[in-house]
């Protein structure tokens, strides 16, 4: 008994000295922030990600070859390797921002739940409706092979984060409590990515469904499989109820720096992990799974989200802001329909010929920048007049949302071929 009682007394001094160090200790002086407030910097990581993701995506579509040969395109590839965990990790953020700002909402099958839910379920239609090899229902049962199965049940970024959420809310009608939810959340990110090397060793599609095991790692091609993608968005949770608490205790600047002192510290470490003469793993996709990799990049997002906190404040004056930066605001607010409206333009579907059907692998960098320039241009003023017209004519919006579903099914089940 005594021993057992040493420990608790043990593990409750280690949660103080990481508070301290945090310094998430009460503070009975500050003022919580109200919950109608909107936090910039997720939203100013979020655009950060978009504009990144547009000139990566197209210079990958229409770069040509020789260009995508030299030695400069692989320093491009290393630094957007950062560019699909900022888009995750902001993700995760935003749903824990959003989520303590209504925590007993959130607790039962409420009408907040039941409109988070559908719009998860969207993203999950939306991301199946880009990868459909054909715009016909009727020649899909008819005609498709294994190799359309297979594309057709690959999990992007728009699966991952919609299963990750949806695994979420049900998570919070679990645990019950925010710090609950924050520490679960905290717990399984590092399991996702310590275990992801070994998951993807494994010949799910064996034992498992197509449409499952393309959920688990990248046997079929999947760019954004659960391990160890999901592991982005959880972190982001935690990061967020931590940062929540520090703005309550009046520290969240403080807790800011601390964020880039520790994750500076780990990404120091996990280099040094990464490059030991030893590995724990068989064979794996270095870059992709190996959990030193994945650490490290997760620190470098989160001084990211820390940086982009301080712009916020050097650019914010008397609550207002010393220059506009609204289109940059909405942009990261309306980050998912830019994903999926710039795949369309880019990649294509089953609907329309992509640019890279025209121009794929054939222009050079001067060109190919024209390109970025044109559709961050095109994407910009999507993302202002959606989210302006949710704002303004929002019944209206619902609507218009409702009436292409409809029409886009209908043609897809009545199509003959």
């Amino acid at each position: 008994m005594l021993q057992t009682r040493n420990q608790n007394l043990g593990t409750q001094n280690l949660q103080q000295q990481i508070l301290k160090y945090f310094m998430l200790q009460p503070n009975i002086q500050s003022n919580p922030a109200p919950n109608s407030q909107r936090y910039i910097f997720i939203d100013l990581l979020r655009f950060g990600a978009v504009v990144c993701m547009l000139q990566g995506h197209t210079f990958d579509a229409l770069l040509s070859e020789s260009v995508k040969h030299s030695r400069y395109f692989y320093f491009h590839d290393f630094f957007h390797g950062f560019v699909a965990p900022m888009f995750l990790f902001s993700s995760g953020m935003a749903f824990g921002v959003s989520t303590l700002k209504k925590w007993r909402e959130h607790l039962s099958f409420t009408p907040v739940v039941r409109k988070r839910t559908k719009r998860y379920l969207s993203l999950l239609i939306i991301g199946y409706s880009l990868h459909l090899p054909f715009f016909s229902l009727n020649r899909i049962l008819r005609e498709g092979t294994t190799s359309n199965w297979v594309t057709f049940f690959q999990a992007d970024a728009l699966h991952c984060i919609a299963v990750t959420l949806l695994f979420l809310q049900m998570l919070i009608m679990v645990v019950r409590t925010e710090k609950r939810l924050a520490l679960t959340a905290g717990i399984l990110a590092p399991l996702i990515m310590i275990s992801s090397p070994i998951v993807w060793n494994i010949a799910f599609s064996r034992s498992l469904p197509l449409w499952f095991s393309s959920y688990l790692n990248a046997e079929n091609n999947s760019w954004f499989p659960l391990f160890p993608w999901s592991a982005y968005l959880l972190f982001g949770v935690t990061f967020a109820y931590v940062f929540v608490q520090a703005q309550k205790n009046g520290e969240d600047f403080l807790f800011m720096k601390r964020v880039v002192v520790t994750g500076s510290a780990m990404i120091v470490c996990m280099v040094f992990l990464a490059n030991a003469p030893f590995s724990f793993y068989g064979p794996h996709d270095f870059w992709k799974v190996n959990p030193a990799i994945l650490f490290a990049r997760t620190a470098v997002v989160a001084m990211m989200a820390s940086g982009m906190y301080f712009v916020e404040r050097l650019l914010r004056r008397d609550g207002t802001f010393c220059i506009p930066i609204t289109l940059p605001i909405i942009m990261g607010s309306e980050s998912l329909v830019i994903y999926a409206a710039h795949l369309l333009i880019i990649y294509g579907s089953a609907v329309n010929d992509g640019l890279e059907s025209s121009f794929g692998g054939t222009l050079s960098i001067v060109q190919a920048t024209g390109i970025f320039l044109l559709m961050l241009a095109a994407m910009s003023a999507l993302a202002y007049i959606w989210h302006n017209a949710k704002k303004n004519f929002n019944r209206e919006s619902v609507w218009l949302k409702l009436a292409l579903t409809t029409t886009f099914l209908l043609y897809f089940v009545a199509r003959p071929y």
